[in-house]
């Protein structure tokens, strides 16, 4: 969930109520410091893997940085997240934002969940491991019947500019803006349909050559 459960401060002293509100406020800041100084000790151990024989890494992140290879994984894959997104990651709790930074994750869902960040909602890890999940189950899905043919019979209609101007759109992976794209054909071909239907036909009289 994200805003739902908002506490009821009616039912403390006023008072209280205002040093609850910047106490809350003081924790949310220090969970964004909490992922902050995870994307930066990410990158640490990114500098630090580069040019190291194989193995040594290992070691030297038990020795000296005090992680198991997953932990350092699970960080590294944070900084990663840093690079692609910027600090919208900041504003997203450090445990959900280890599990929105796993390859798995398809780029949908971390633009969706940045985004609900933006603007404000509360996101708990449980509301993004299930956005997650959601995800994945969507992708299992089997492909209906006909979606290659469809797929085909659009690139075959395009020249070579035309393709290449798509693919650019699209993206090389997918993500937000597939949605975008459906949505928008579907909706032109639509309209299409509704103007031809509408177009008014000639009397049979008047469609014959004249004597």
């Amino acid at each position: 969930m994200t805003d739902a459960g908002q506490f009821n401060y009616d039912q403390v002293a006023v008072d209280k109520a205002e040093e609850l509100r910047e106490l809350a406020g003081a924790i949310r800041a220090g969970a964004r410091q909490l992922t902050q100084t995870a994307v930066a000790m990410g990158m640490c151990l990114i500098r630090a893997k580069t040019g190291l024989p194989r193995g040594v890494f290992l070691s030297w992140c038990r020795l000296e940085a005090g992680f198991e290879p997953r932990t350092a994984q699970l960080y590294m894959m944070l900084a990663g997240l840093f690079e692609r997104y910027g600090e919208d990651v900041y504003l997203v709790p450090l445990s959900a934002a280890l599990d929105l930074a796993a390859p798995s994750v398809d780029e949908a869902t971390i633009v969706e969940i940045l985004a609900r960040a933006r603007r404000g909602e509360r996101l708990t890890g449980e509301f993004v491991k299930e956005c997650i999940r959601r995800a994945k189950v969507k992708a299992s899905e089997p492909e209906p019947v006909g979606a290659a043919e469809m797929s085909a019979m659009v690139a075959d209609a395009l020249d070579g500019t035309r393709k290449a101007a798509l693919l650019r759109f699209l993206g090389d992976k997918p993500g937000a803006r597939d949605r975008h794209f459906l949505k928008n054909l579907r909706e032109r071909l639509a309209a299409d349909r509704r103007r031809n239907v509408a177009r008014p036909r000639l009397p049979l009289v008047r469609q014959l050559p004249a004597a």
